[in-house]
């Protein structure tokens, strides 16, 4: 009896972890689909390790795209990348988001698609040193 309730368990958690897997990889999908429609450009794309993402993928021409679980993850995350990120702290990179999805993009591509997506910009300014 032991031995199924085992199986059982193992069955159940790792349909739980491709139901996740699965469920982030749409996410990730439609936040690049929507990127696309308003005006980014992601014509190949990889997937990138992020603490604190659920999924996160950069794409070829340079724009990174995360989802969260949560909007205190999407919080902490920018607060890190507002601190560590190389291109933000150059000031060539912005960063755009809502509730629980970002982007991260040079200046004028951000400018360009935050209308159609809606969000906020996070950037290093006066606001944001």
């Amino acid at each position: 009896m032991h031995r199924l309730s085992a199986i059982t368990l193992v069955g159940g958690v790792i349909f739980g972890l491709t139901a996740c897997s699965t469920d982030s990889a749409a996410q990730l999908d439609d936040l690049r689909e929507r990127f696309v429609v308003a005006g980014g450009v992601c014509s190949d794309w990889a997937p990138l390790g992020k603490p604190l993402a659920l999924a996160a993928q950069t794409c070829a021409e340079g724009a990174t795209l995360v989802v969260f679980n949560s909007t205190e993850d999407r919080a902490d995350f920018i607060k890190s990348e507002l601190e560590t990120n190389e291109q933000i702290r150059a000031r060539t990179h912005v960063i755009v988001s809502e509730d629980t999805w970002l982007v991260i993009d040079t200046l004028a591509v951000i400018v360009r698609v935050m209308p159609p997506m809606g969000g906020m910009i996070s950037g290093r300014n006066g606001a944001n040193p």
